[in-house]
């Protein structure tokens, strides 16, 4: 294959906030959004309207966002059949033909992206420059899969003075599930169906119920770029009521996840039950949580830290997976380095993530918002546990939990161990470094961690041992924004089966290895010299 196709560059971030021409296109595309607009299903290219709605509301105002249809197993059986009705000619085509279908969306994508981003502000309740860095994102996995996917089908196999070996790539048998979360509606919402389709599967996608509104956008993209109906099927709905008949069909071959670790171990439990017949091991790619640490050695330049601790632990309203919710910090800094924070929270906003000033919107939903005040509230009832700031939250007017940080006295408490998925942090005071990898390796999670100091005997000592316990791993960086083909990400333990979302190699999950090998040697009867001439 020769296609032109050379390394992507990653694409830049919209400048929001400091370009007046992109904020006033965003605001744009947030005056022509439809109000009360009806999501529907996408099935075989065809829109599908059912009885049911469920209201997606905008976490800001409480307001309904959109409706989306309230799908059934119904549905996904005709969600199933679609996918394998449209298996056999999307997996025959060239790999290149894919490719080029790829640059043909990557093209349509761009030039949506401020409705996308608009979007994704409005139904999810992220600011500007979150949306911004979730589309560039999303941007680079359309343009770097396809890179990857290229290079992968050019490997050779060793050689033999009388053979020829061909390495083959195929696409999976069967069929293949998406299902994606509400927290990256572009980013890992739309790389999760697209990588498995790149490879020549077919996908029945479930996004999240809280991103139905975008996940019809990327359906409507791929229509425009001319996708065979049936590549991609989106149902929309409750999982736990719709995906039984995905999960248990007996030619899935792959689950593409990104969610909790509980759904994680239902999804595996259900796909690898003796119960079900089947005729092909399913594969399941997940990334699941985090209590994501950072480890501030009395050397660390404070006011830096400061900084990566703030957008760590609060962009997006810490509801990332890879949040920093877990500070381990040397008493010998910690007052400098607490001044510094509460200086820097001075200036932080809460506030509606339309607002051009905004650095943190609401959370998701009523059960985020319960869940994280939960933990407040049990926070600021114990004695062990003292405020450093923040600990409001307000629900008049949207879902809004102010950005909180608790120091905990003592080492075994759930703010130490469980993740939260919201906007608090826990600082823990050690004395020894082995008193914070005690308590970080007692964590089950393993996504992210980082480092912060300036001594390079503590870093030279440090980096090893806290690089074994994260997938990712940072020194004087926060421990959110890894950047595709930069940081390949994922984490094992609890946080998933680290197949490296952003690198060559997470393509091989949705794809099967053959070898076929011709011998050129022949055996031949020995007639002499030249008796074959007679």
């Amino acid at each position: 294959m020769n296609l032109s196709l050379s390394k992507p560059q990653n694409q830049p971030l919209i400048d929001y906030r400091g370009s007046d021409h992109e904020w006033n296109k965003f605001q744009q595309a947030l005056q022509k959004m439809p109000e009360h607009f009806d999501v529907p299903m996408i099935i075989n290219g065809e829109e599908v309207l059912v009885a049911e709605r469920f209201d997606s509301l905008n976490p800001a105002t409480g307001e309904v966002f959109c409706q989306a249809q309230k799908g059934s197993q119904a549905n996904a059986t005709k969600a199933i059949e679609a996918a394998l009705h449209a298996k056999k000619e999307w997996a025959s085509l060239p790999p290149e033909f894919r490719i080029q279908k790829f640059r043909d969306l990557e093209q349509i994508l761009y030039q949506r992206r401020h409705e996308m981003c608009a979007v994704a502000a409005l139904e999810c309740g992220f600011n500007c420059t979150e949306v911004a860095g979730g589309w560039a994102e999303m941007m680079d996995f359309v343009r770097f899969n396809p890179y990857y996917y290229a290079r992968l089908l050019q490997t050779q196999t060793g050689s033999h003075s009388a053979e020829t070996s061909q390495l083959l790539l195929r696409p999976l048998k069967g069929f293949t599930s998406a299902i994606t979360p509400f927290n990256f509606p572009l980013a890992i919402g739309y790389n999760l169906p697209l990588v498995m389709a790149l490879c020549g599967n077919t996908v029945v996608w479930k996004p999240s119920s809280d991103a139905p509104m975008s996940a019809w956008l990327l359906m409507k993209v791929i229509a425009d770029a001319g996708f065979p109906p049936g590549v991609i099927n989106m149902l929309t709905g409750p999982a736990a009521e719709i995906m039984s008949p995905v999960l248990e069909h007996p030619d899935i071959t792959a689950v593409n996840f990104t969610g909790s670790f509980n759904t994680a171990r239902h999804i595996g439990d259900r796909l690898f039950t003796r119960q079900i017949e089947r005729a092909h091991f399913p594969r399941l790619v997940a990334e699941t949580g985090g209590k994501d640490f950072m480890v501030v050695d009395r050397s660390a330049d404070v006011w830096d830290t400061a900084a990566a601790i703030i957008s760590g632990a609060f962009g997006r309203s810490g509801q990332k997976c890879s949040a920093n919710s877990l500070l381990m910090v040397d008493k010998a800094i910690w007052a400098d380095l607490r001044s510094a924070l509460l200086e820097q929270l001075k200036t932080f906003k809460t506030a509606n993530p339309v607002e051009r000033d905004c650095d943190m919107g609401p959370v998701i939903n009523r059960h985020a918002f319960d869940k994280i005040t939960g933990y407040i509230q049990r926070a600021q009832n114990d004695a062990n546990v003292t405020t450093i700031c923040g600990g409001e939250f307000d629900d008049s007017e949207g879902l809004y939990v102010q950005p909180t940080i608790f120091e905990v006295s003592v080492n075994h408490h759930e703010l130490l161990s469980e993740e939260i998925f919201g906007p608090v942090t826990v600082v823990y005071l050690y004395d020894e470094f082995e008193e914070a990898t005690a308590i970080i390796s007692n964590n089950r999670y393993r996504l992210t961690g980082a480092v912060c100091a300036n001594d390079e005997a503590f870093l030279h000592r440090a980096i090893p041992v806290l690089s074994e316990l994260a997938g990712n791993f940072y020194v004087n960086r926060k421990t959110t924004a890894a950047t595709v083909d930069q940081q390949p990400f994922g984490g094992d333990g609890a946080s998933g089966t680290n197949y490296k979302a952003g690198g060559p190699w997470y393509l091989l999950q949705f794809l099967s290895q053959g070898i076929v090998t011709r011998r050129h040697a022949r055996t031949i009867k020995d007639a002499g010299l030249w008796g074959w001439i007679s």
